[in-house]
């Protein structure tokens, strides 16, 4: 049962439908379901006020960066802001992986030297961050920011795989962060 539809015996509500066709319509009623005032979404999500009431009038749409923030806010799933129904099972579901076997690859390849190949469990490397600068010396001083590396253990965590990072730095030295098993 979606927060979008009514109960099976619930009494006719006048601000639900069975049927809330629009983003907008989903995003007003979750804000005031949770007893929201559109200010205080807005700050929150740290955005104006005035770009709530364009969403909610479907004048515009919230940036899909923020939907996890404003699905977490307002307690409803992203599919079920976006489409007015719960999340659907996926034809295949993929377990999640064990995140303790998880590795991090990371390959430097300097113009006219060796690469250099480094392969190191994912814990380690929260451990380092969380020392300070750690992996940045390892992976070629400041192309990789600590946020950017906070950001690739993020994924780790969530259980991404494959390559995360393929960047080249100024001197032409080019950096492949990849997660693995």
């Amino acid at each position: 049962m979606t927060l979008f539809t009514k109960k099976e015996n619930e009494k006719p509500d006048e601000e639900r439908t069975n049927e809330m066709s629009t983003l907008g319509e989903r995003l007003a009623f979750a804000r005031k379901n949770k007893g929201l005032t559109q200010d205080e979404l807005a700050n929150h999500l740290d955005v104006t006020p005035q770009a709530i009431s364009k969403w909610e009038n479907n004048l515009s749409c919230p940036d899909i960066l923020l939907l996890p923030k404003i699905s977490e806010i307002l307690g409803v799933g992203i599919e079920e802001l976006l489409t007015g129904s719960e999340k659907r099972e996926a034809a295949v579901r993929i377990p999640l992986t064990d995140n303790s076997k998880l590795r991090l690859k990371i390959n430097i390849s300097p113009v006219n030297k060796k690469p250099t190949k480094i392969t190191v469990p994912v814990a380690l490397v929260k451990k380092i961050a969380r020392i300070g600068n750690g992996i940045s010396g390892i992976v070629g001083g400041d192309t990789i920011s600590s946020s950017q590396m906070e950001e690739i253990l993020s994924l780790a965590e969530e259980g991404a795989t494959g390559e995360i990072l393929n960047i080249e730095a100024d001197d032409g030295t080019i950096i492949k962060i990849e997660i693995s098993q």
